[in-house]
């Protein structure tokens, strides 16, 4: 199946003085190779101003939950609550950026994946 390119914006349980957004999106080269990158933004306050703005590249062992993710447009419950701990890691300045950035990783790769059928996977 050829690469597609996709966008999808995601928004963890909104508040009035909390925003958790995310950004989903995947980009294909000349060889038809995908690339997924998510990019994170928490909003605190009132009126509500950016506290951190990241962004991470998607292993690529997790391009299949990164996948499931857009196409159902929405984080499930697993991913929900490691974006709650993405966020508090995100604003603690004693977090180091490697560690920002994996939290931030996890976010997609803790995604519950229906097991594999005989003959399907690569």
């Amino acid at each position: 199946m050829p690469c597609r390119p996709i966008s999808v914006n995601l928004e963890v349980d909104p508040s009035k003085t909390q925003q958790i957004l995310f950004t989903l999106s995947k980009t294909c080269n000349a060889n038809d190779q995908a690339t997924w990158k998510l990019s994170f933004t928490l909003k605190e306050g009132s009126p509500l101003a950016t506290v951190v703005a990241l962004s991470v590249e998607i292993d690529p062992i997790n391009h299949p939950q990164a996948e499931a993710t857009a196409g159902a447009k929405g984080l499930d419950a697993n991913q929900q609550g490691q974006a709650q701990i993405a966020a508090a890691m995100a604003k603690d300045n004693t977090v180091s950026k490697p560690d920002k950035d994996n939290a931030l990783q996890q976010v997609i790769a803790v995604r519950a994946m229906p097991p594999l059928q005989a003959g399907q996977g690569s």
